[in-house]
């Protein structure tokens, strides 16, 4: 984004979420949540659906559980939305020429069958979390507004060295039947591996990461980004994760990754390639630095200063001329 003359003044941002269970595009908003609170020049405020979810899961537990908020977007000088968030704020008051910042998290906002496809025609400052975000959504042709890419960061905690207790360990709770058709075929091979398809709490996740030596990562067919690739490249020896569309930007063949095909006899392939890669100390230690490099770019202090340099921008973004919502 080019530098510009003038700041925004700042103000105040009202967001809002219907949390029922812990995902990776809550967590997300809860970053850039705390991305602006962390600016002098905004101040971030939040309201939830009734029946939100509150307990550990929630990013914003317990601090905003008893800060109930209504959702009034006529009261605050801008609006963060995501998802379907655009259904509340389109049936709220609001100021005819309010900036809206639109955080779009996955390719399939450019598939007419989603039921977010028709928010692209509302006039909004868009930020895509992925390269892969943004040529999807701009090739619908119907963007009213600019649209931004800020590649996703993500805040890995540090974890105790763990002793290396799984050879394999597949994640698959966005596609058990794939999951659980690896892990026979893996038996079917003399290969052991530790197999989960139902969700677990991150700090569980993570734990099982960092003790297993190869982690096979079963995505849905298209992401947005596939954030836990990343956790995957932190914490195991060696990831596999096949193509999801959006992991295309940070997902590197034979460099920070392997990427099989999407079926069990190809991903079973890829683990047999990553046992013998994980006796070749050199090539090993190669392929970790790639990882160590792609983990140090998606920081989420990089994400966080892409994200408030362009919101000291925001007014003008919003007056620079493009059409009005349909």
């Amino acid at each position: 984004m080019q530098g510009t003359s003038l700041a925004s003044c700042g103000g105040r941002l009202l967001f809002y979420r219907d949390f029922q269970e812990y995902t990776g595009g809550h967590q997300k908003v809860a970053d850039y949540f705390a991305h602006l609170q962390s600016s002098s020049n905004f101040k971030p405020v939040i309201a939830f659906s009734s029946n939100s979810l509150w307990n550990q899961s929630n990013p914003w537990f317990p601090e905003y559980q008893h800060q109930l908020v209504d959702y009034r977007p006529a009261n605050y000088e801008y609006v963060f939305l995501a998802g379907m968030d655009w259904e509340m704020y389109l049936a709220s008051a609001r100021p005819e020429n309010q900036p809206v910042i639109n955080l779009i998290q996955h390719v399939r906002h450019a598939d007419p069958a989603q039921p977010m496809h028709r928010f692209l025609s509302q006039r909004a400052i868009r930020i895509c979390v992925s390269p892969e975000v943004e040529k999807a959504i701009t090739g619908t042709g119907k963007v009213n507004g600019p649209v931004f890419t800020i590649a996703n960061g993500i805040d890995i905690p540090a974890i105790e060295p763990r002793q290396k207790r799984h050879d394999v360990f597949i994640f698959g709770p966005k596609n058990p039947h794939m999951a659980e058709e690896l892990k026979t075929r893996l038996a079917q091979q003399d290969i052991g591996s530790f197999c989960v398809t139902e969700w677990l709490p991150r700090e569980q996740l993570l734990v099982l990461l960092a003790s297993s030596r190869i982690a096979v990562m079963l995505p849905n067919p298209t992401e947005g980004f596939y954030l836990p690739a990343l956790e995957a490249m932190r914490y195991a020896d060696i990831t596999i994760v096949p193509d999801c569309v959006g992991n295309r930007s940070f997902c590197h063949n034979q460099q920070n990754c392997l990427i099989p095909e999407y079926n069990s006899a190809a991903l079973a392939g890829a683990v047999n390639e990553a046992l013998v890669l994980h006796q070749q100390h050199d090539r090993l230690n190669i392929f970790k630095q790639h990882c160590a490099a792609t983990l140090a770019y998606h920081s989420l202090q990089r994400e966080r200063t892409e994200f408030l340099a362009l919101m000291n921008q925001v007014d003008e973004l919003w007056a620079s001329g493009f059409s009005c919502s349909v």
